[in-house]
């Protein structure tokens, strides 16, 4: 006997999602360096009258958490990826995000046409008993990842898992 056609669809390829790139276009990158340059030299230009005030340890521990945080979200910006595989999504941020696609359960993908150098597209995940996750993208393959996965989630993990399913059939001898 012969063995069964591959009963996936043709668009099933490990391929189909895999995509990495930039989690933020390069003119949200650059707004945000250009805020950065902003506050850098307002901060120079009013050293002398900061250095001047009588800070409270408080204070003066709130000011540091609080240009930390910033410095922090912009190297962030500057150096976050984003990756999408047929096994999971992922994003490296400060603190790393990473959802199997078996554990979404409902996929949303926003995507702000002429917008996408102020509104990073991104993509809503609702994942099983994880709660919510939102993935930005920059990089055309990813987004289209992205727009592949918001169709139809439950398709794509029936496509992993037959194609799991027909790798473990071919292992079986023929009857």
């Amino acid at each position: 006997m012969t063995a069964a056609p591959d009963s996936a669809p043709a668009a099933c390829p490990a391929a189909f999602l895999a995509a990495e790139g930039p989690a933020f276009p390069w003119l949200v990158k650059a707004l945000a360096s250009l805020l950065m340059a902003a506050l850098l030299f307002w901060g120079v230009r009013a050293a002398d009258q900061i250095a001047a005030t009588a800070w409270s340890a408080g204070a003066a521990a709130f000011m540091l958490a609080a240009l930390l945080v910033i410095a922090l979200c912009y190297y962030w910006i500057l150096r976050s990826r984003t990756k999408i595989d047929a096994i999971s999504i992922e994003q490296s941020w400060l603190w790393p995000k990473k959802v199997a696609l078996v554990e979404v359960t409902q996929a949303k993908f926003i995507y702000v046409p002429f917008m996408t150098w102020l509104i990073a597209p991104r993509l809503v995940i609702r994942s099983s008993g994880r709660g919510m996750f939102v993935f930005q993208a920059a990089d055309p393959q990813v987004l289209q990842a992205f727009a592949r996965l918001s169709l139809g989630p439950t398709l794509l993990i029936h496509c992993v898992d037959s194609k799991a399913s027909n790798a473990s059939s071919a292992d079986k001898p023929l009857t």
